[in-house]
C-alpha cells in the first residue's frame, strides 16, 4: 500500500500544524494540532487561512495517527520534503519507548518539479498530500 504524506509547519525547521495521508484506496487521514505560541508571519498569512479544522492537542493527533497508521503493514510512505518525513517519524514517537508505535514502513522523498503537484487548496495538507497521490499515480 502507499501513503501519500504531507505536513505544514511553524517556518522552516519548525513544529508540526498539521498532518495528512493519502492512501492509495480507502479513507485519508488529516488533523491540526495545537498551534505554537509565536507563529511564522508567512505561516500566519498562507498556512492558517488553509487548514479548516479545528487544532486538538499534539498527544491526541499522536493518538488518533497510531490509530490510523496500524490499519497499515509496511506501507511505502510518499512525500516531497525531507521535513514531511521527519514529522511523521515524529508522530511515531511516544512519550517514551513503551508508548511510541514500532512500525514497519518506507519513506520515500520525491524530488517533484517547481509547481507541482498541483494542490486544489495550497498549504493544507491533506489538498496538498492528495495532489501527490494524483501526480504520482499519473506518471509524474
Amino acid at each position: 500500500m502507499r501513503l501519500f504524506l504531507d505536513t505544514e509547519f511553524n517556518g522552516f525547521g519548525g513544529e508540526l500544524i498539521s498532518m495528512a495521508l493519502v492512501p492509495e484506496e480507502g479513507t485519508a487521514w488529516y488533523e491540526v494540532c495545537e498551534l505554537p505560541a509565536v507563529i511564522n508571519p508567512w505561516v500566519k498569512e498562507h498556512v492558517l487561512p488553509a487548514l479548516r479544522k479545528p487544532a486538538i492537542p499534539l498527544n491526541v493527533m499522536r493518538s488518533l495517527f497510531h490509530i490510523y497508521i496500524s490499519q497499515f503493514e509496511s506501507p511505502d510512505v510518499y512525500c516531497d520534503w525531507h521535513a514531511d518525513a521527519e514529522h511523521f517519524c515524529r508522530l511515531l514517537e511516544g512519550n517514551d519507548y513503551g508508548s511510541s508505535l514500532d512500525f514497519a514502513c518506507s519513506l520515500h522523498v520525491l524530488k517533484t518539479p517547481k509547481g507541482v503537484p498541483i494542490s486544489a487548496d495550497p498549504h493544507n495538507a491533506l489538498a496538498d498530500a492528495l495532489g501527490l497521490k494524483v501526480w504520482y499515480l499519473n506518471g509524474r
